[in-house]
């Protein structure tokens, strides 16, 4: 894992930083209306009313914490008020078609007036697919907030997903996630096509004796794919991405990863699969260059059309330019069951990840995760949930630096009535605890949060 240089801030015109990535948002933001104009165009012809597809709502937020700035010592307690209004938009139908939600407000603090501070958030959501077997598929959130968490971006269970970081300081961040697909299909399952993913980040400077620390980074990745299914027992995949990464005060980085599997459908219910893949990761810094192989293999079983389990265990290795060779198991399982009103989702995985583009920009870490969420509808009007997660990770850096490791706790629970179709109303506790080992236990923290929220849709 490398360190991230500081900047000295006496040589940095911090303002025409500024304005460099808010147009660079700016035309992020441009294309995205853009895109969503001309396909919402192509598509208001086959809607019987466009205007009644567009649902604006205002949300009413009073939050308390207990944990403020997420300090182990000397903790502050404060209120915050939000008042955040936003539209909804839908005409997306088997084929074709759009979906927005788009908010803005502004968060007011009680007593810390000076973190104020303005927040947005945009997911947007098209596809179109034609008689001729070509398909386009667009994806894009906006982020802007202050969390110190940030979720997982277009993850299978966002629900109860976060980023594996000890980050604690407040400070108002920019994130954009832009993924266009297009691909061919060929076959009822055999298609061939190509992904790019374009993942910014921006936030204020982290200052640090005088000095700043620039965590901004640009993510660009590549990914050509092919799927094709020989039989109807017998597929076979494989694909390749390139990832160009730009980091302010870090080295830069050029990814490569070729993968591929084979799959054996025994029933329309199960589906084995085996695969593998290499990755090399060059760095303009050449002594954190490094490389992985990994390979598993796995199976997906629906037991019912409300209970599915999949499941896969394997191994990688890593061989670092420098350092000792690391190595280790890989699992992950996930079920999702639907019983009457009840939905149980558990997740267990484990393995390593590499956190290049976040807020901290841990590098290479070896993690363990466990979440589970239950949501229960009392009525038509009235619903329940319960969540808890826990999580490890352990970064393996040479010597003389020590090893790294956090643990981070997550417990919630929610309750949501709808006494209108217009109105919904909700409450929510969470409660979060970071632990951590040799020098990062100063951001050692435990918060208790209470969200009580009212959202009006017209």
């Amino acid at each position: 894992m490398y360190r991230k240089r500081a900047v000295n801030s006496g040589n940095l015109d911090h303002t025409t930083q500024e304005r460099g990535s808010i147009m660079i948002t700016l035309r992020r933001v441009i294309f995205t209306v853009t895109m969503i104009i001309s396909l919402g165009a192509a598509n208001v012809s086959y809607s019987a009313d466009f205007l009644s597809q567009i649902h604006p709502y205002l949300t009413l937020s009073e939050e308390y914490s207990d944990n403020l700035h997420l300090t182990k010592h000397d903790r502050k307690e404060d209120f915050m008020t939000t008042v955040r209004p936003g539209v909804r938009f839908s005409n997306m139908d088997e084929h074709s078609g759009i979906e927005l939600d788009a908010s803005a407000g502004y968060v007011f603090h009680a007593h810390y007036e000076n973190l104020d501070y303005l927040t947005a958030n945009v997911d947007f959501n098209a596809r179109y697919m034609n008689l001729y077997g070509f398909n386009f598929y667009l994806r894009n959130s906006f982020i802007r907030d202050d969390d110190p968490r940030e979720r997982e971006i277009f993850s299978t269970s966002a629900d109860n997903r976060y980023l594996l970081g000890r980050e604690t300081e407040r400070r108002v961040y920019l994130r954009n996630v832009i993924e266009p697909v297009v691909e061919y299909q060929f076959g009822r399952e055999s298609r061939a096509g190509v992904r790019y993913r374009n993942n910014y980040y921006h936030d204020k400077d982290t200052h640090v004796g005088g000095v700043a620390i620039d965590n901004d980074s640009v993510e660009n990745t590549v990914n050509p794919f092919l799927t094709v299914w020989l039989t109807q027992m017998h597929g076979v995949s494989a694909d390749y991405s390139y990832t160009n990464g730009h980091f302010r005060s870090q080295p830069d980085l050029n990814g490569h990863r070729v993968g591929g599997s084979y799959m054996l459908r025994f029933s329309p219910r199960a589906t084995a699969f085996i695969r593998g893949a290499y990755t090399s990761q060059l760095f303009t810094e050449k002594e954190h260059n490094y490389d992985i192989y990994d390979a598993a293999a796995g199976l997906t079983y629906a037991f019912s059309p409300s209970l599915t389990v999949s499941a896969e265990a394997g191994c990688f290795w890593m061989n670092p330019r420098i350092g000792e060779n690391q190595s280790g198991v890989t699992f992950r399982a996930d079920l999702t069951q639907l019983e009457g009103r009840t939905t149980y989702r558990l997740g267990i995985q484990g393995g390593y990840t590499q956190d290049y583009f976040t807020s901290q920009n841990l590098g290479f870490r070896k993690y363990y995760r466990a979440t589970g969420s239950i949501t229960h509808q009392l009525e038509r009007r009235l619903s329940v949930g319960l969540l808890g997660s826990i999580e490890y990770a352990k970064t393996e850096n040479a010597p003389p630096e020590p090893k790294e490791k956090d643990i981070m706790w997550n417990a919630g629970a929610n309750i949501a009535y709808t006494p209108f179709r217009w109105l919904r109303i909700a409450l929510d506790y969470r409660y979060q605890q970071l632990s951590a080992n040799t020098y990062y236990d100063l951001n050692e923290y435990k918060e208790h949060r209470v969200i009580l929220s009212a959202t009006a849709t017209y």
